[in-house]
């Protein structure tokens, strides 16, 4: 059901409808509706890629935990509000925590 949790989610931060996300999506309506309800157990990769496109997130997001997602999102507000100097010492840092020596 994390699947369906994110969609739903997402659609409800972006306002979108159901309908409107497999118009989008180029899917039929009820698709949506069984991955939405869980009556769909298991959809097709295309479909899920389908709808994260409609949905304009990467597919991968459909599957993180809430609170990996959560997290995620901070990051990346945090990281959006910062000076471009400060970002680049960011990316520096944490590349040299991790022991990537790749130039940024």
């Amino acid at each position: 059901m994390t699947v369906a949790r994110n969609i739903e989610a997402i659609m409800e931060r972006k306002r979108l409808s159901a309908p409107e996300v497999a118009r989008r999506a180029g899917i039929n309506a009820t698709g949506v509706y069984d991955i939405l309800s869980g009556k769909s157990r298991s959809p097709k990769i295309e479909t899920l890629g389908k709808i994260a496109k409609a949905l304009d997130v990467p597919v991968a997001l459909l599957f993180e935990e809430a609170e990996e997602a959560e997290i995620r999102r901070e990051i990346v507000s945090l990281f959006a509000r910062l000076p471009e100097s400060e970002r680049l010492r960011l990316i520096v840092t944490a590349r040299a925590w991790l022991g990537d020596t790749t130039p940024a």
